[in-house]
């Protein structure tokens, strides 16, 4: 049976289309414009946006479609891909950081000890989005915390401490801030190798040998625009956590107040439009879909907001409350 998710349908499986789906011709001509852009007959899920009336899919990677993608390339030629395979981790980080990497067809990830004892465990992603300051997610019951980018301007955060967190390209390894977070907390850091602004290899270096033991670096296959909380996400199940339960984790962002940087975070990107909220619906579809395949199980603690875009999808797939 198709699933029918944040207004799009699932019309393509298994290499053919859905029995369940009536196919009509706004349909297979937004199908035929999608094999147009991937080249090639699909192999994996496509699904029909009923609002926007285009066809998308995790086929749709940077190489095919840079402006729209979810995926920085297909599984059989992520480690290889000369953009951003490994000689990009290597050059970017490894070189710097220790090139002892864990390479898989999803992702590279680099060999920190520490990282095992997330194994099993139920996590705590908080995100930057608004769910994240409107609830009471603190109280609920979690192994580990994990965030990311500016998480250390969280006064929440701050008091109850942060056991992993990933670092953005605007977060700058000498603010006092940052850096006094870190000190009072045992955080491990995560630089994610395809954020860009990359930091210096000085910067990474020095960052390393003032925190020993606590620095990683990580690059999933999985990309998109959906930001930080997406692919922290997916480092969850590479770590095999048993459940991932998310809050600030929330979809579009434009004109709702950052649950870290408040009024100060301004989302001005160029690619940001009038159908930016299609978007990121249609990037969420993309990322469950790819998601709900690992054993990890998920829960949305932001679910019926009205900010977050996942809530069909979590109803649907994995209900508050469900586990």
């Amino acid at each position: 049976m198709s699933k029918v998710w944040n207004d799009c349908i699932e019309i393509y499986k298994d290499g053919d289309f859905v029995d369940d789906v009536d196919i009509d011709r706004s349909m297979f001509t937004a199908w035929q414009r999608y094999v147009n852009v991937v080249c090639h007959e699909p192999n994996l899920n496509v699904w029909y946006d009923t609002k926007a009336k285009c066809c998308f899919g995790s086929e749709q990677d940077f190489y095919s479609n840079p402006n729209d993608f979810s995926f920085f390339a297909q599984k059989e030629n992520f480690v290889t891909n000369r953009m951003w395979g490994i000689n990009h981790v290597a050059d970017k980080f490894g070189n710097h950081l220790g090139n002892n990497a864990i390479v898989k067809d999803d992702y590279i990830l680099q060999d920190l000890p520490e990282l095992k004892k997330f194994k099993g465990k139920k996590i705590l992603i908080v995100g930057g989005g608004p769910t994240a300051k409107d609830i009471n997610w603190q109280d609920t019951e979690f192994d580990y915390i994990w965030s990311c980018t500016k998480f250390y301007l969280n006064e929440k955060l701050n008091n109850i401490g942060v056991d992993l967190a990933t670092i953005g390209g605007n977060v700058d390894l000498h603010n006092a801030q940052f850096n006094e977070f870190l000190n009072n907390h045992n955080t491990i850091c995560g630089f994610e190798c395809g954020v860009s602004p990359f930091k210096s290899p000085e910067d990474m270096i020095q960052f390393k040998e003032k925190y020993p033991n606590r620095i990683f670096y990580y690059h999933p296959r999985y990309f998109s625009k959906l930001g930080s909380a997406a692919r922290l996400l997916c480092l969850g199940a590479f770590l095999d956590a048993k459940q991932v339960n998310f809050v600030g984790f929330d979809g579009n962002p434009v004109g709702k107040k950052h649950a870290f940087e408040g009024e100060g975070k301004v989302h001005n990107e160029p690619w940001r439009n009038d159908t930016t909220n299609d978007l990121y619906r249609r990037q969420l579809v993309l990322l469950w879909d790819y998601l709900l395949q690992f054993d990890t199980k998920f829960q949305n603690l932001g679910e019926e907001h009205p900010a977050n875009q996942s809530s069909d999808i979590s109803k649907k797939m994995f209900p508050l409350g469900d586990i």
